[in-house]
């Protein structure tokens, strides 16, 4: 996606939160992406879309008003509307406690089980790349030394 897309790729992956930005970052690199390119894109990226995003979630999340507002704008929906109402409700109310009285904390004890999965996942994303880089750079080194030697034995 960074080399098809580059800077909207690039801007796409800063706005939003995710761990793997570090990956897309390792792949510009990789890719020999512009420097001003990638700083441009993730500047927007996060300074500007995914602050906006996270301040809107945390403003809706802390007032009561608008969230008393969500929760009948979501009962006018038919049919459907009136039994999410109270599932959305209980959830941002849950949201709003562990933001209130869990900041610090750590995570609960039924999410470890998923951050530990992704985690690995995470880790062999990296290794393989490394890897990858390794074999790169072990063939490209062959290719120049089998040129030299070429290179000798048509001079002789």
């Amino acid at each position: 996606m960074v080399q098809k897309v580059g800077f909207f790729g690039i801007l796409a992956c800063a706005s939003v939160s995710n761990p793997l930005f570090d990956l897309a970052g390792i792949t510009c690199g990789h890719f020999l992406v512009p420097f001003w390119t990638f700083f441009g894109a993730t500047l927007i990226g996060k300074a500007v879309v995914k602050m906006h995003i996270q301040k809107l979630f945390v403003i809706i999340t802390f007032s009561k008003h608008i969230v008393e507002q969500m929760v009948s704008l979501i009962g006018a929906v038919p049919t459907v509307g009136a039994s999410l109402q109270k599932p959305f409700r209980d959830y941002l109310e849950a949201q709003r406690a562990k933001l209130h009285h869990h900041a610090g904390e750590g995570t609960p004890a039924g999410e470890n089980w998923l951050s530990w999965v992704f985690e690995k996942v995470v880790i062999v994303m990296v290794c393989y790349f490394v890897c990858s880089i390794v074999n790169s750079m072990a063939q490209s080194y062959t290719k120049r030394i089998q040129q030299k030697k070429y290179s000798e034995e048509k001079t002789q």
